[in-house]
């Protein structure tokens, strides 16, 4: 069922870049799109994970206080989207050139006003999640699932219906009618589930929702800034490569969004019962490793198609409209340095999921700092001057960060 949702996400945001591209190419514009969407998908992620793999074990039943209540964690977190909100809209410049340093003045104007409008989608894409980390531990996957979706196809239909008045901003306007959609969706589906609750009324503080998944949230940071420097770095290589690096990281990311998400995420219920005290442990390490191997293998099959074939995927999927063959040679480059990193965060992100649901959490918080730190010495230490060289720093990260967890699960269950 995530696999399905996910699936979807993919199909939809594909069609998401292709309009983009048809509408923008890798312009000024297109760049100035990407690096306005970049913080608040970011923020998603972010949450996603924290939310979802932080809280999913608090709402369970099993726990010996019955489960958080979601009302508990939902106002919180929703107070503190809404400071996110105003400081997105106060500081938009700044945010924008921290994530693209290299726009060109056209496209920082246009950029401050599409973040500044965008922001309104961080309460409900939070509030979603609390949502989804409910329903995911009380396995209800489907609905909870349909985040990406639901948010790529209002773009589409925003970005078409009002393009032709709005220009980019019709992006912007579809993506926050999409998240506000979708948290009304899984607040009707929740509700009903909700009732039958019979854990703590209890309402959390802010302090206590950000501390509670501490080591996730930075883990999760960690692992978002690592693609943040990648994105900031690739922006200095001049016009049109803020828009290149996304377009090939959505392609490099079909792998991980249809194995690592679901795979990670159906696994969520059992785990958290082995970490529960109901003497499984070992059962859970042997899932986990065989589930990694799964999704490296498949990964890696995916990511050297998309290498070997990166010109005409690129001028398949995106050459039309605006979107030319310099386009295509910008994106396809991004393919080409970008894909070994991307198998390595495969191996990093999926290992944290599944640790994370096992209460494990020390090591793959540390192992995405360091991580985060390497690819920004490196991208520091190498001149914007080598295209090729845009994902080194990511995959020397990534690769130090998936070796630390794939030993840290070997002690585990030897040890188990």
């Amino acid at each position: 069922m995530v696999g399905g949702g996910l699936f979807a996400a993919q199909i939809l945001g594909f069609i998401r870049q292709i309009i983009i591209g048809y509408l923008l190419g890798t312009g000024s514009e297109a760049d100035a799109l990407s690096a306005a969407m970049a913080p608040i998908e970011t923020w998603w992620t972010i949450f996603a994970v924290a939310l979802i793999f932080g809280f999913a074990p608090f709402f369970s039943e099993e726990r010996a206080d019955g489960g958080y209540r979601v009302q508990g964690v939902l106002w919180p977190v929703v107070q503190l989207s809404a400071v996110a909100t105003v400081l997105s809209i106060l500081l938009a410049k700044p945010i924008l050139l921290a994530f693209a340093p290299g726009l060109d003045k056209q496209a920082i104007l246009l950029g401050v006003r599409l973040l500044q409008i965008l922001s309104a989608s961080i309460i409900p894409i939070s509030a979603c999640f609390v949502y989804a980390a409910f329903l995911y531990s009380r396995r209800r996957f489907l609905i909870a699932s349909l985040p990406h979706a639901t948010v790529n196809l209002t773009t589409i239909i925003g970005a078409l219906a009002l393009f032709d008045r709005w220009g980019a901003d019709g992006f912007a306007i579809g993506y926050i009618i999409g998240a506000w959609l979708q948290l009304i969706v899984n607040h009707l589906y929740a509700r009903p589930l909700m009732a039958q609750q019979k854990g703590r009324v209890a309402k959390l503080s802010i302090r206590e929702v950000v501390s509670a998944p501490r080591a996730i949230l930075v883990q999760s940071t960690a692992n978002e800034l690592n693609i943040a420097v990648s994105r900031a770095y690739a922006s200095t290589f001049g016009l049109g490569m803020t828009a290149a690096f996304e377009f090939g990281f959505k392609l490099l990311r079909v792998p991980a969004a249809l194995l690592v998400i679901p795979l990670s995420q159906a696994l969520l219920p059992e785990l958290v019962g082995d970490s529960s005290g109901n003497g499984h442990t070992r059962d859970g390490l042997r899932a986990t490793r065989k589930a990694t191997w799964l999704a490296v293998g498949l990964s890696a099959a995916g990511f050297a198609v998309m290498i070997l074939i990166r010109q005409p995927l690129v001028s398949l999927l995106f050459e039309h409209g605006e979107f030319g063959e310099a386009s295509t040679a910008a994106v396809a480059l991004i393919l080409l340095s970008y894909a070994p990193a991307m198998l390595g965060r495969v191996i990093a992100d999926f290992l944290s999921r599944l640790l994370f649901a096992m209460s494990k959490v020390r090591v793959p918080a540390v192992a995405s700092v360091v991580a985060v730190a390497v690819n920004l010495i490196i991208c520091l230490l190498i001149p914007s001057t080598l295209p090729e060289l845009i994902g080194l720093g990511a995959f020397v990260g990534f690769a130090v960060a998936a070796v630390t967890l794939i030993r840290y699960v070997g002690v585990l269950q030897r040890d188990a």
